[in-house]
């Protein structure tokens, strides 16, 4: 049941759009310079969050890691065994280029040999790559790729086709070596319509199943998620080592210890600060980068292999500090996709307050979020206040829709906030206005 609203301060022309019978609410709000309590409505009670679990995870990585954290991925080379090893650090993000521009340097790098073993070494993240509470229908979806200690982009490959005279051509990016292209159901036809389903998560191998029909001189752009980022990453940085003139063995995962004195690093590719991925993965809402921060922050606090658990943990006690006493609240992962998260209204306008307000960081944390009428996921919400005028994340699942950041009233106002709401299945348009007209309220009368 949802109980009467409270207003610490009065708001004597504040209109709330009426909530529907069938739907839940929890709704928070505190004032960022006074801290007062503006708004609460079932703030204390654990809702599903989606994916503004990500402002979670973005105040821990900004508070454990620092805004200017790199990650470095290694190719580290042992002379005097011809032997080199991949080492992953849980980068997402990785590129292709960036992969070409490394074998170069290696090539350069190394002494001439009859031949060089490759390996790679998976052993800065650790666990499943789906995750508790992820619905095994989503694995095939764009938004729920595969969490891996070495990625490619965010694993998920880009696939074009086309039609001319009559014939049906196909191509990828980024180049995946074993990719397994089944196109026997595709066909030119009067109308372009083109599916693809893909994973194979159970070998483990990249394998995608396109059909449908492309009309001649048009084209189609999909995206699937694939399985075995690591070892396609790893061939392909074989593929490019011997278009330098290097002769490749791929062995496969590396069991031994590359720490001793006889190893160097022949290249490093380097990520972008966190403060610009965590801008990458809050605007467009990208679980796996979301996931791979949460492991990464694991394992630079642990020093073991980076894990969900762990990363939960570390996270869940930054929350317990700024927001103590919360009860029936629980992490499950980095992202939000899983359904087994709980969160409270309070906790979450908490995360926006300590985050925007910090002296070490709040400049960044702020910068990675959507903006009203702007970018990302907020840049058609909120038309009927100035642009800018709110930052903060969005999440929903199929009867859960949520929103959270901070607001800049009429008045001049700094308002940090959390809108959960709970809704049936079918209703998260309607959901997502009925926010923006509270929210557009809010800034008006606040």
């Amino acid at each position: 049941m949802i109980v009467t609203l409270l207003l610490v301060t009065l708001l004597l022309d504040f209109t709330a759009p009426e909530i529907p019978a069938s739907w839940e609410a929890g709704i928070y709000a505190r004032d960022c310079d006074t801290g007062e309590i503006l708004l609460d409505v079932n703030g204390s009670m654990p809702f599903r969050p989606a994916s503004t679990v990500k402002a979670v995870t973005t105040l821990c990585a900004l508070e454990r890691l620092g805004p200017d954290f790199v990650y470095n991925t290694f190719i580290l080379a042992d002379t005097s065994s011809a032997t080199l090893v991949l080492k992953g650090s849980g980068a997402p993000l990785l590129s292709a280029e960036d992969v070409t521009r490394t074998a170069m340097e290696t090539a350069a790098f190394l002494p001439e040999r009859p031949a060089w073993n490759l390996y790679v070494d998976l052993d800065a993240i650790a666990g499943d790559n789906h995750l508790p509470g992820w619905d095994q229908t989503d694995w095939d979806r764009t938004y729920c790729p595969p969490v891996e200690p070495l990625c490619i982009g965010d694993n998920v490959v880009e696939i074009i086709v086309s039609a001319e005279n009559d014939f049906v051509n196909v191509s990828t990016y980024p180049p995946l070596p074993s990719l397994q292209l089944i196109t026997s159901g595709l066909r030119t036809g009067s109308t372009t319509s083109v599916t693809a389903k893909g994973g194979n998560w159970e070998t483990g191998e990249p394998e995608i199943t396109l059909s449908g029909t492309v009309r001649n001189g048009e084209r189609v752009i999909l995206y699937k998620p694939f399985a075995g980022a690591p070892e396609e990453l790893c061939r392909f940085l074989q593929a490019e080592l011997e278009q330098n003139g290097l002769s490749i063995n791929y062995q496969g995962i590396f069991n031994g210890d590359c720490s001793g004195e006889n190893w160097r690093a022949s290249s490093v590719m380097y990520s972008d600060p966190m403060w610009i991925i965590l801008g990458s993965m809050n605007k467009w809402s990208r679980n796996l980068v979301a996931e791979q921060v949460l492991r990464t922050i694991a394992g630079e606090i642990t020093g073991e292999p980076g894990s969900t658990r762990a990363g939960c943990d570390i996270s869940g006690a930054l929350l317990d500090s700024i927001a103590p006493g919360g009860i029936g609240w629980q992490l499950a992962d980095g992202s939000g996709l899983s359904r087994l998260n709980l969160l409270t209204p309070e906790q979450l306008t908490e995360v926006f307050l300590n985050g925007s307000t910090s002296l070490e960081y709040g400049p960044e944390f702020l910068a990675s979020f959507p903006v009203n009428g702007v970018d990302g996921t907020l840049s058609r919400r909120m038309s009927l206040i100035p642009p800018g005028s709110f930052r903060g994340k969005t999440g929903s699942l199929n009867d859960t829709c949520t929103i959270a950041g901070v607001l800049r009233t009429s008045s001049g106002r700094t308002v940090a906030l959390a809108v959960f709401l709970q809704i049936p299945r079918g209703h998260i348009w309607r959901a997502r206005a009925w926010q923006d007209k509270y929210i557009e309220e809010l800034y008006r009368t606040l």
